[in-house]
């Protein structure tokens, strides 16, 4: 029984670390790094930072927003405040995690804050996982449907609705499996309640914080000379996000690039061109991370500001 244990996790280890290697083998062999050099020595620097930088605060902003919402926080413009600053450093060691998973920075912070116990985060954190699940297969559904933008409003609010609808299935499977294994996989849901209107929040904080980062995935593709429509960047979203979290590679390395490059290539984009789009979207990383850590300074002001 050991033995079977230890070989599983072996395979859970060598399998990711496998993939990405060829991954990155793919990448080096298969891409013309000439032309990409090129297409990113053009690249309009300018143009992504000046509206890079917004577009990214608009994710931590929905993101703050819908974190508030599940995990039962007060809505206060100091509990805000603070959650935001804890959020995006969460989300800047996620860039740097396999299943952006260095996010789960943000259930001890908030812990520390005050904000409940490990039970009721691990929950929350759930949740948004989740939401998140929704919101890849909502987008993927708006890549299919042509992408027109009047179905945005009704995806989001499906999204919402549905979302609704989770919580009051996992209590209900705790209250089925209290004991075992699956007791202790639902356990943390027997008590997890949030209003409805949390809920929607949380719903339309999803669809924000997604519509948000196919904004960002656009905007940088633009910037590299491939020009997108935004149903085509919440396919590619989508597609590239499902490949990274499949494949378990730390930050998605040659993985991403692989698949976004195939996937520009099938929306009719010429390969050099998409592998110019593909490396540029790397850039992104660096944005988030430096906002991250930005706000991370301010966390730690703010945290000497209340020890005083």
């Amino acid at each position: 029984m050991l033995a079977s244990l230890d070989e599983q996790m072996k395979i859970r280890i060598l399998l990711p670390i496998a993939i990405g290697v060829a991954a990155c083998l793919g990448t080096l062999l298969i891409f013309d790094w000439r032309s990409i050099g090129t297409t990113l020595a053009a690249f309009d620097y300018a143009r992504f930072i000046l509206l890079g930088i917004p577009i990214s605060m608009a994710v931590l902003v929905t993101r703050t927003i819908r974190w508030t919402a599940v995990a039962g926080m007060a809505f206060t413009p100091r509990m805000l405040w603070r959650t935001h600053l804890q959020t995006a450093l969460s989300i800047a060691t996620a860039a740097l995690t396999p299943l952006q998973l260095g996010e789960a920075l943000k259930l001890k912070l908030a812990r520390d804050s005050g904000a409940g116990g490990w039970h009721k985060l691990t929950a929350a954190f759930a949740m948004e996982r989740i939401a998140d699940l929704a919101a890849i297969l909502t987008l993927a559904a708006i890549g299919l449907r042509g992408g027109q933008a009047i179905w945005l409003a009704p995806a989001a609010a499906v999204m919402a609705i549905g979302f609704c609808i989770v919580p009051f299935a996992l209590r209900v499977t705790a209250g089925l499996f209290k004991h075992g294994v699956l007791g202790r996989l639902f356990s943390p849901f027997a008590d997890f309640h949030l209003s409805a209107a949390r809920l929607l929040v949380v719903g339309f904080g999803t669809a924000g914080k997604w519509f948000s980062v196919v904004a960002l995935w656009q905007l940088t593709i633009a910037c590299s000379g491939v020009a997108l429509t935004f149903a085509q960047c919440a396919s590619l979203v989508a597609g590239v996000t499902i490949s990274v979290a499949a494949s378990m590679v730390p930050v998605g390395l040659g993985v991403a690039e692989l698949s976004a490059r195939q996937g520009m290539i099938w929306m009719g984009v010429a390969p050099s061109a998409a592998e110019a789009g593909a490396i540029a979207l790397r850039l992104i990383s660096p944005l988030i991370i430096g906002l991250g850590l930005l706000h991370g300074l301010l966390l730690i002001k703010d945290r000497t500001t209340d020890d005083v």
